[in-house]
């Protein structure tokens, strides 16, 4: 199979993802891999050095976690990374958007007090205020949270 064989598998794997922790914690993952990809590649000459992401879609077989896994760490070649990014980048955010469609402005949520995966702290409560891919929740103490929707659990009542 070909790397771009390879690619096109593990983003059908990540557009049908639905573990949102891990999609959380690839973005985290690849974020600086490819900082460090455009620094090296913007040592060997211009902006016009850095390619644009290959023109790949998802093949009609998704790969297993494994596989998607193996090939995402694998891959260096930037225009196909970037494929993978974004991939993994639309999938949260389309998760996201219809996690946040649960808290409507004014309903009453309990959220982490670290608003990241893996999720950590104590539960806070408040009231959304700002809905979207990102949830701002007035916190019952006056601070603001903001963070993924998907960390957010609606308030059960005392």
């Amino acid at each position: 199979m070909t790397s771009r064989e390879q690619v096109a598998r593990a983003i059908a794997f990540f557009e049908g993802c639905d573990d949102v922790a891990l999609l959380h914690q690839l973005i985290e993952e690849i974020a600086p891999r490819a900082k460090k990809m455009v620094g090296t590649l913007l040592a060997r000459g211009s902006e016009e050095a850095i390619p644009p992401p290959a023109e790949l879609r998802a093949a009609r077989e998704a790969a297993p976690l494994d596989e998607a896994l193996k090939t995402l760490r694998a891959t260096n070649d930037f225009a196909l990374f970037q494929v993978l990014a974004r991939s993994i980048g639309q999938r949260i955010e389309t998760v996201e958007i219809a996690a946040s469609a649960e808290f409507p402005a004014g309903a009453r949520v309990v959220v982490p007090a670290k608003p990241a995966y893996p999720r950590s702290g104590a539960d806070v409560p408040g009231s959304v205020e700002d809905t979207g891919t990102q949830l701002r929740v007035l916190l019952d103490n006056g601070e603001t949270w903001e963070g993924p929707p998907s960390l957010a659990r609606l308030e059960r009542p005392a």
